[in-house]
């Protein structure tokens, strides 16, 4: 058998996380079929076979399995030699992925990262917002803000604070609809949500906390800057934190000293990952911006 080089295993790992040769081609810069011949060389190299291939993209076998976290020390040992090379100058260079809510990394996160590389310019932040958390586990991004605490696996996770979400309505659903003044007139109304089939984190099921019996819902979006368009054109009503829903008078606040739902926000990376500087630079970034928003995060 020979020993694997550690550009054979990049491209190992990054088929590993994302199981398509055509998106780890794109992320490495290079023809898919680069990708499947470093793959065939290191099965080769090793005589085994670490991927099963499939229609849908590649699977890891059970060889491949116990490869992958061999492959990550030597990243992490490539990636901290390389910043210690550089960390004798002060700066803080590479590429950091953040994974977010849509709204938080959208609203809030994006909007203040001038700081952020006026202090480290050689710094890149590549930001995944959506309703369904990336995975850690698959290394889709290495820092991920998130309402679901990681229970399993090896990592540093922090409490960043509380969500508060609040009943919204347009001006014209409200004028036009019957009046709410208790949780009980909320079966009367209509309701705008997320589409719960699996594209959105389970910890955005807000209506089914809230209304009994369960709620009659008039648009639904894995998108929660759509809920608040429709919502602001008058078609329902809708549960928003205070940074999505804004200080426009689109929307208003019904119960406006009442949070209806609370979720606790999270900031989580891979505990090898996080000894790298740059790592820990963008997590202390984020921690700062959430700090300096009180009036959003309890």
């Amino acid at each position: 058998m020979k020993e694997p080089e550690w550009n054979d295993l990049k491209y190992f790992l990054e088929l590993a996380r994302s199981g398509k040769v055509s998106s780890t081609g794109t992320k490495l810069g290079v023809e898919h079929s680069t990708v499947s011949r470093r793959i065939d060389k290191l099965e080769a190299d090793l005589k085994t076979i670490l991927f099963d291939r499939r229609r849908n993209g590649y699977l890891l076998t059970d060889a491949g399995r116990a490869l992958v976290p061999h492959a990550e020390k030597m990243e992490v040992a490539v990636l901290g030699a390389i910043e210690e090379s550089i960390g004798h100058s002060g700066k803080i260079v590479g590429t950091v992925r953040v994974g977010t809510p849509e709204a938080f990394g959208i609203r809030i996160l994006s909007s203040r990262l001038a700081s952020l590389y006026a202090e480290h310019p050689d710094l890149n932040v590549e930001l995944i917002a959506q309703p369904q958390f990336p995975s850690l586990v698959s290394r889709e991004v290495e820092i991920l803000v998130t309402m679901e605490r990681p229970t399993v696996g090896r990592y540093i996770a922090s409490r960043l604070g509380e969500v508060s979400y609040f009943l919204f309505g347009s001006p014209s659903y409200l004028a036009s609809h019957p009046p709410i003044k208790s949780i009980e007139d909320l079966a009367e109304h209509s309701f705008i949500d997320y589409v719960h089939d699996g594209h959105v984190s389970e910890q955005y099921r807000f209506l089914y906390e809230l209304v009994v019996p369960p709620p009659k819902r008039v648009f639904s979006s894995t998108s929660v800057l759509a809920q608040r368009a429709a919502a602001a054109s008058g078609l329902g009503l809708v549960l928003l934190a205070k940074f999505v829903a804004g200080e426009s008078d689109d929307l208003v606040n019904i119960f406006p000293n009442k949070p209806l739902i609370t979720r606790t926000l999270w900031i989580a990376a891979p505990e090898d990952l996080f000894r790298i500087r740059r790592i820990r630079h963008v997590w202390d970034h984020i921690r700062d911006v959430v700090g300096s928003h009180p009036n959003f995060f309890g």
